[in-house]
């Protein structure tokens, strides 16, 4: 049902007021003409204008230069043109049309206003401009007993902070809030937000997004369900299939909640949160309770941090922390507090972990304190390969482990076989530096520095217990298998195969 014809049918059912002359300089009472100073009165309202035309018989007038109808305390109707009917108490006014109110000033070419329903509405262009805001469309209705105005085709809002573009708005000329009801934009100096739906509240500085919302800063980007941005803090705060995306850097960091501000040079996301590093084929993956950029005063993003059972997966190498911290201008990837790191059927174990990478590649590592390197053995998976030392050097080319130094009273357990598969034995050697070679993931070449000391034992006197270096751990069952399985803490063991063990080693391979 329409409302509006409602109310203006209820209206000429009403009792009827005759419009009034309360002054004029001339008036021809037959023809209806009035010039000089003109003034009317019609049901609590005053008219004034230079000259007017009265038509009794249908309780009408036109009213032509410097009208005005004072339509109650707070508001005014100004223009050069006026048709106004008694019986409908509707005004058609034209040509450098103002409507003001306390909060705020209408400006237009045309409007007509219902003194029934107390709406306004023009059609050929609109302006309304208060204290802070200036907002124009081709359409518009401006509701004065609830001081709001919507909004229709074309719509700019012009803020000392932003411009506003949409298709449809509502306004709030006394709270000065704006809601936006279709594909909005609001543009700032170093911001871009968007939205389907919400508000912007203009004296707070504060907004509410939904519907496809996202903000565009300098060189990232938040979107959610949701979005709260605070322009005077600038902070953001996203809820649900949150995205946080760091465009220079291809970096993606996805979850449920994220919050951003400017001034504390951060943004981390939290629940379920997941950083993507985009490599070509070979996709980094990342997991952590917490995800977090920094960025300097420039807004370029600085490091990416992961905070408390971090796991991450790339199909070349996989690996786990209590935390991370990747420097982007340095390429150098950090992994803390009791670090795992496998590749092929190979895992690394340490205190802390430190990679370089080159052109999206890892170049370079240095792993710390209490290093290990172990694997199964690939004839008889119960025994475990192993290199330990205090500090390990590794060099890769094209992603592959080529080159390892162990630094600081190095130690070595490996298991020989014979072609036949029957044991050799077990190799234990201790020196206090090696040099490990290897080619296409297999054992090339061990160097041991200063006085090596191999001892093999038959494994039939092998105890249990010397099988394994001091402090050994094996957390294969830990190992991500894939991209899903990051979110997954721990998983079934699973066979393996080893790089530091072919299943025929002779003396040649040590010098």
């Amino acid at each position: 049902m329409n409302f509006m014809g409602f109310n203006t049918l209820l209206a000429q059912h009403q009792k009827v007021r005759q419009i009034k002359i309360l002054h004029a300089d001339v008036a021809n009472l037959i023809s209806g003409r009035l010039i000089g100073s003109v003034e009317f009165e019609h049901d609590g309202s005053l008219l004034f204008c230079d000259s007017a035309y009265l038509y009794k018989d249908n309780n009408s007038m036109d009213a032509f230069g410097n009208v005005h109808i004072v339509i109650n305390d707070s508001l005014d109707l100004y223009g050069d043109k006026l048709y106004y009917s008694g019986n409908t108490k509707i005004a058609e006014v034209r040509n450098n049309v103002r409507l003001v109110s306390e909060n705020a000033t209408l400006y237009t070419d045309e409007l007509i206003y219902d003194r029934n329903t107390e709406i306004g509405k023009y059609y050929v262009w609109g302006k309304i401009v208060d204290s802070t805001n200036v907002l124009t469309s081709k359409k518009g209705y401006y509701y004065s007993a609830i001081e709001t105005v919507f909004f229709k085709d074309s719509v700019v809002v012009v803020n000392p902070d932003y411009v506003m573009k949409s298709d449809t708005l509502k306004y709030q000329t006394q709270t000065e809030r704006v809601f936006f009801l279709g594909p909005t934009t609001i543009v700032g100096d170093s911001t871009y937000l968007y939205a389907e739906d919400g508000f912007y509240d203009t004296q707070a500085k504060e907004s509410r997004l939904s519907k496809n919302a996202f903000i565009q800063k300098r060189s990232n980007t938040i979107s959610g369900d949701s979005i709260y941005y605070n322009k005077g803090l600038d902070l953001a705060k996203a809820f649900r299939n949150v995205i946080l995306s760091d465009t220079a850097n291809d970096v993606l960091i996805t979850g449920e909640y994220a919050f951003y501000q400017k001034s504390e040079k951060h943004a981390y996301v939290v629940d379920s949160a997941q950083a993507i590093m985009l490599d070509g084929n070979d996709t980094l993956f990342i997991h952590a309770d917490t995800l977090m950029i920094t960025f300097d005063s420039l807004e370029k993003t600085k490091d990416l941090r992961a905070f408390y059972h971090m796991k991450f997966y790339k199909k070349t190498i996989q690996g786990m922390a209590d935390s991370m911290v990747y420097i982007f201008n340095d390429s150098l990837l950090s992994f803390y507090h009791d670090p795992f790191f496998w590749f092929e059927e190979n895992q690394i174990s340490c205190n802390q972990m430190n990679f370089v990478t080159k052109n999206a590649q890892l170049d370079s590592a240095v792993f710390y304190d209490n290093v290990f390197l172990v694997s199964q053995d690939t004839v008889d998976d119960s025994y475990y390969n192993q290199v330990g030392g205090k500090t390990m050097y590794a060099w890769f080319t094209d992603n592959d482990l080529r080159k390892i130094y162990m630094s600081g009273k190095s130690e070595t357990i490996y298991f020989m076989w014979e072609e036949d598969g029957s044991s050799v034995g077990m190799t234990r050697i201790s020196s206090k530096d090696m040099l490990i070679y290897l080619e296409d993931q297999q054992l090339k070449t061990i160097t041991y520095i200063e006085n090596p000391n191999p001892i093999t034992y038959p494994l039939s006197e092998v105890a249990t217990a010397d099988e394994k270096l001091k402090n050994f751990v094996w957390k294969m069952n830990e190992r991500p298998k894939n991209r899903a399985d990051i979110f997954r803490r721990t998983s079934l063991n699973s066979p393996s195969k080893s790089v530091l063990q072919k299943k025929k080693v002779s003396s040649s391979a040590l010098s």
